[in-house]
């Protein structure tokens, strides 16, 4: 097994990478590719080897493994809603990542579908920091009592913003993030996240992957594995206070929660 990192998620780093690995007499290719030039690049740059993409940067041409982004987000944002909360602001990944758009789409499509009003996005990068920043806006509006953020790290700058700013959490805002991250559990309170259950994602991409050496002629280049993620509900959400008014969220709501 050979691996081979790039340092920028551009078609010359791909192509610098599938050749090197190509030198190494590689029989097939995992790449782990968060957007679709990169996918693209791979498909380009490996004719003849058998190739999967891991990740929301898919193409046809290429069979991919990935976590749904948008049942997951769906999940999220529909289970804050079932919480009692009029809506849910959501702070988003950067615009020119899949999983990003994907979890936004989902966001969206919830609220659709319960009529209920979409508030305005800004998108920034996966950091705390860029959670901070757009935390602090929603900070400042009262009407917000439900935060969905496309990664754990995000929900991380949400959670110190609104700590700032005097908002309890989850008593006046539930947050929920997306990734499953392992210090989840220790954030302040415990986030409620979408969980990727990665080791299945690389169980599932290894399938395909030996599938196509094991029986090339019948490989489809167009297959596609989707793994719906779940979600773990910890202490950062709670029902909306319009629900409870000023008091805590009722004990049978936290008696549920991991």
């Amino acid at each position: 097994m050979s691996v081979a990192s790039v340092r920028h998620l551009d078609r010359r780093s791909v192509l610098d990478a599938v050749d090197w690995l190509c030198q190494q007499s590689v029989e097939g290719i995992i790449a782990i590719a968060p957007k679709s030039a990169m996918a693209g690049a791979l498909a380009e740059a490996s004719p003849g080897i058998a190739c999967v993409t891991v990740g929301g940067g898919s193409i046809d041409a290429v069979p991919s493994a990935r976590i749904d982004n948008v049942v997951g987000a769906r999940m999220a944002t529909g289970y804050l809603l079932d919480l009692g909360h009029r809506t849910v602001h959501h702070v988003a990944g950067p615009d020119d990542w899949p999983e990003a758009s994907e979890r936004l789409r989902g966001w969206r499509a919830a609220l659709q579908e319960a009529d209920l009003p979409i508030p305005a996005v800004a998108s920034g990068d996966w950091s705390a920091r860029a959670g901070y920043e757009q935390g602090q806006r929603l900070a400042a509006d009262p009407c917000v009592t439900a935060v969905f953020c496309a990664s754990d790290q995000l929900a991380l700058g949400v959670l110190r913003a609104l700590h700032e700013a005097g908002r309890r959490i989850p008593e006046d805002v539930s947050v929920v993030g997306f990734d499953g991250a392992l210090d989840g559990a220790h954030y302040l309170p415990p986030l409620t996240t979408v969980c990727q259950d990665f080791a299945e994602l690389g169980r599932l991409s290894l399938g395909l992957l030996l599938s196509q050496l094991e029986q090339p002629e019948s490989a489809s280049t167009s297959r596609r594995q989707l793994l719906v993620p779940e979600l773990l509900i910890r202490h950062s959400t709670a029902p909306s206070p319009d629900l409870y008014g000023d008091g805590d969220p009722p004990r049978t709501r936290r008696g549920q929660r991991a």
